[in-house]
């Protein structure tokens, strides 16, 4: 059964969530041909830098485009649709680091594509690729064939040299906002027929941490999870959460220095079965979430903090 995440990868720029910016300098550059030899997608993962780039790839190479968008329905949408696009190369840098590789790259992108309009080259990860491996790379960039399209996609922006990013047109992909990813929860979860209640999408938005990959992932686990209704409590038991209340009890403990309690509440999360790396990280926004709270820059709700660790909360700082 294909996963949640890979069934509703967006296929048009219009689909994609929380990119406003990048969808709409990149459709005007298709519209006005203005299409560049190389870009760089930068962002957490799960943004949806992977599926610009094979958007990208599709409008370049579609023979019906309308206002920058692919048309999904010509035979080079359909071919790289279906991974049958031989002249779609996607490499994972992680796996194909090395400098023969990129020597290898270069030489074949010097033939025409068989059958797109344009060579396209997804380098994914593209900062696990060696010095000796840039290296190679930075003369095709500097000067690439007519034909040829590459898009390198990183987490880690900072690892590529300087000549690298300075041959590409650079798209920073921000985090996506709760709100919209919530949103996009609740249309896949009406088009799955599942019954997801609104404490336990907003839940799942949170987990995300920006990343809509991670939140339709965890959607998709509670879809296994069979219950009838996936609410907040579902999640946190599914996901081996706590509520916000025991955090805020936990740093209460720990401000005022009663190990004892902060060690009895540890213990007593870790036994229900808490993820401790997750509780880690969720300690640590709810100790952020205390220090915007303290200075008032934003009242509880506003801050997703529930009515019953407000009261807590306020005691922390």
């Amino acid at each position: 059964m294909t996963a949640l995440y890979t069934r509703y990868r967006s296929q048009r720029f219009d689909a994609l969530v929380g990119q406003d910016a990048a969808v709409r300098t990149l459709k005007n550059a298709l519209s006005g041909g203005r299409v560049a030899h190389a870009y760089l997608f930068t962002g957490i993962r799960g943004t949806g830098k992977t599926s610009t780039a094979r958007i990208l790839a599709k409008a370049v190479n579609c023979l019906g485009l309308v206002d920058g968008e692919p048309d999904n329905t010509c035979v080079n949408c359909v071919a790289i649709n279906d991974a049958a696009a031989t002249d779609l190369i996607e490499i994972d840098a992680a796996s194909n680091r090395g400098v023969d590789e990129i020597r290898d790259l270069r030489e074949k992108a010097r033939y025409l594509p068989a059958l797109l309009k344009r060579k396209v080259y997804i380098i994914d990860e593209a900062h696990q690729l060696t010095n000796e491996a840039f290296n190679a790379l930075l003369k095709t960039l500097e000067e690439p064939p007519e034909h040829v399209l590459f898009i390198l996609c990183t987490t880690e922006s900072h690892k590529l040299p300087a000549t690298i990013i300075s041959r590409t047109q650079r798209f920073d992909f921000r985090r996506i906002g709760e709100e919209d990813i919530a949103a996009r929860l609740a249309w896949i979860s009406q088009q799955e027929a599942l019954e997801v209640r609104s404490d336990g999408l907003a839940l799942l938005a949170a987990m995300a941490q920006g990343s809509m990959r991670d939140a339709i992932t965890m959607l998709d686990q509670m879809a296994s999870a069979g219950v009838d209704a996936i609410d907040a409590a579902t999640v946190r038991r599914q996901l081996g959460l706590v509520t916000q209340r025991e955090l805020a009890g936990l740093l209460v403990a720990a401000c005022e220095g009663d190990a004892a309690t902060a060690l009895r509440e540890l213990d007593g999360m870790a036994t229900r079965g808490a993820d401790m790396r997750q509780l880690t990280a969720n300690l640590a926004e709810m100790a952020r979430k205390a220090v915007l709270l303290s200075v008032g820059a934003a009242p509880a709700a506003t801050l997703g903090i529930e009515d019953e660790a407000a009261t807590d909360m306020a005691a922390v700082v």
